[in-house]
């Protein structure tokens, strides 16, 4: 089933069944209130360690970003975090590399790989292009390249392998969890668009088949946690709920699990900003989170998750992404 991405209304009724309409309004009144992320002052503060490589392959030379956590690293999990469109080096750097701060914390190693213009003018990932969005070829393989390379030279716990990103970062996290399902964990698709949707018309096949069908034989359900901010210009609302309810079929599809589109528990936040997050819970494991802080457009959503002002948030994603370890075909969590 093929569904107009834009029509998707369903995200926003679902949210009025879960919030109350007066309480939705008082989250609200207390964003603009007290937070305006507008002007979110974010402090120009550097990471110490970070170094700068870069990998090649027969599909092209990508440059990344790495932070090794203080302490042996045997045994220790990797997150490969995918930036958005826009100078990425200049989004890192100017925000002091944030994540950094939650992988010393959490004791994670952290590779930033890096988009280049020639491949996007916008430096954006390719998640859309068919040509990016196959198993040992494109974009995808390079990104697992680095993956694998990370893996080898420091003897990362392959059961806790994750990738996740902003945007177009979120595009390509989603098609990394299609084409390399033994090879991530879980993945974090934050503010991104489900797996083989076309730009002209907007639409996509949010049953999941096409996920299963690009995993083949590995396939497995992938824990995710989504991230979409309710008032986003760009990756629009119901973009995310698409995203989350494709998902959620490939999930079904790929354990045979009995798995509901509407959530397990919904709980709120303030911290950074007001935000509902809604649990997808099937054979005992949350396959899924669906954060959605409310007010941020799609740049302040992009700040909270690569600046210091939204640590908390940050660091919710990765409690959730290490609570997932990797799992055999067809096996949940």
């Amino acid at each position: 089933m093929r569904v107009f991405v834009g029509a998707l209304v369903w995200g926003v009724q679902l949210i009025d069944r879960v919030i109350s309409r007066n309480r939705l309004a008082g989250m609200v009144a207390v964003l603009l209130l007290a937070s305006g992320l507008a002007a979110l002052g974010i402090p120009r503060v550097y990471a110490a360690d970070i170094a700068e490589r870069s990998y090649t392959n027969a599909a092209g030379t990508r440059s990344y970003y790495l932070h090794v956590p203080p302490g042996d690293t045997a045994g220790k999990p990797l997150m490969i975090y995918l930036h958005g469109c826009t100078d990425p080096e200049a989004q890192l750097a100017d925000n002091g590399f944030s994540l950094t701060r939650i992988a010393d914390e959490l004791g994670f190693v952290l590779a930033y790989p890096i988009q280049t213009r020639d491949a996007d003018e916008r430096w954006c990932w390719n998640w859309f292009d068919p040509a990016d969005q196959e198993r040992d070829s494109g974009e995808p393989s390079i990104v697992a390249g680095i993956t694998e390379t990370l893996i080898e030279e420091f003897g990362i716990d392959r059961a806790r392998v994750y990738v996740g990103g902003y945007s177009a970062g979120g595009g390509m996290s989603t098609v990394m969890a299609a084409t390399y399902p033994d090879l991530y964990a879980a993945i974090a698709p934050m503010a991104g668009a489900p797996h083989g949707m076309s730009l002209q018309p907007l639409e996509a096949d949010l049953t999941g088949a096409t996920i299963v069908a690009s995993m083949g034989p590995r396939a497995r359900p992938v824990p995710a946690f989504f991230l979409q901010d309710l008032a986003d210009q760009t990756s629009l609302y119901p973009i995310g709920r698409a995203n989350v309810l494709q998902w959620l079929g490939a999930d079904r599809r790929a354990g045979n699990l009995t798995l509901a589109d509407a959530p397990t528990a919904v709980t709120t936040t303030a911290d950074p900003v007001p935000a509902t997050i809604e649990h997808y819970i099937g054979s005992g494991c949350e396959l899924a989170q669906f954060v959605t802080p409310v007010g941020p457009d799609h740049i302040g959503g992009g700040l909270l998750m690569q600046s210091p002002s939204g640590l908390t948030l940050q660091r919710r994603m990765m409690d959730f992404l290490l609570a997932h370890r990797l799992t055999g075909p067809r096996q949940v969590c």
